[in-house]
């Protein structure tokens, strides 16, 4: 039997109406009459938006972090204010150092602010159950360094600056009547990865849907690119369509551009997420 499955975007970097928009995500999931918040934008501007749509923050069945980036972690005051014994799952490394060397090495970590409330975050470490058929799924795959040097990101380890490998990030997968939903904000061990790792997950049932930033962007003096190359786009339009993948919910990191050329080869599998879209899956 399928079970009901609705996602509002809170904030992106994109808004086709009067809400407010950021370089940032957050994700309100209705999923089996349980309430979810995922990420919450690189400021407070998501709660606004919050509450413009009439969507609670407080008494959620759960709150999720999926990576240790600021542009999804700024804004979780708002959601501490809203409810004092909210607690973040979270990665057990999510609230360590992250940097980022593009435009020069700059920190990208989860603000000191949000950080201070480290009573707030539930540490995760290995695959987890954390409501019905809600499961956080860590990055299992070996040398995803390699990812996090080609993508100029890195993190702080024992006073060494290293490569990022991507262990504070986790997609959060549903299980679904359809298949697998995967939500990963910005998919920096690449869809491939993060796919068979939902899938071993989870006893390698078909993927249904895929939501979330696909690390495409960039940016030529001043303006918004594409970064992947015609093959590296082409390779993940495979990827997709080899595991049979149907609807495919992107933006953020993705990029318009990056939205376009995917929207070019596989159609309308391919959504592009903005700020305040509702959608059901």
């Amino acid at each position: 039997m399928n079970q009901a499955l609705q996602v509002t975007v809170l904030i992106e970097n994109t808004s086709d109406n009067s809400l407010t928009c950021e370089h940032g995500l957050s994700l309100f999931i209705e999923f089996n009459e349980k309430r979810i918040l995922l990420d919450a934008g690189s400021s407070e501007a998501f709660s606004e938006n919050a509450a413009a749509l009439g969507i609670p923050l407080a008494g959620l069945d759960a709150y999720v972090l999926s990576h240790g980036h600021y542009d999804h972690s700024g804004g979780f005051e708002a959601v501490f204010r809203a409810d004092p014994n909210a607690k973040i799952f979270a990665r057990k490394e999510a609230l360590d150092t992250y940097l980022s060397a593009s435009g020069g090495m700059h920190e990208i970590s989860v603000p000191q602010n949000v950080k201070t409330h480290r009573d707030h975050f539930i540490p995760v470490d290995g695959i987890r159950e954390i409501l019905p058929d809600v499961y956080l799924v860590p990055h299992l795959t070996a040398n995803l360094d390699r990812i996090g040097e080609k993508s100029k990101l890195y993190k702080e380890q024992q006073g060494q600056i290293v490569p990022d490998d991507f262990i504070h990030e986790q997609s959060l997968v549903l299980d679904t009547g359809r298949g697998l939903v995967i939500f990963n904000s910005c998919s920096h061990a690449g869809a491939r990865n993060i796919i068979h790792e939902a899938r071993e997950a989870c006893g390698q049932k078909p993927v249904y849907a895929y939501v979330g930033g696909l690390h495409m962007r960039g940016l030529k003096n001043g303006a918004e690119i594409c970064a992947f190359s015609e093959r590296e786009i082409d390779d993940l339009c495979h990827v997709f369509l080899q595991e049979g993948i149907d609807k495919i919910y992107t933006g953020h990191c993705t990029g318009a551009p990056g939205v376009e050329k995917l929207q070019e080869r596989l159609g309308n599998r391919v959504h592009r997420l903005t700020t305040g879209l509702q959608f059901t899956l």
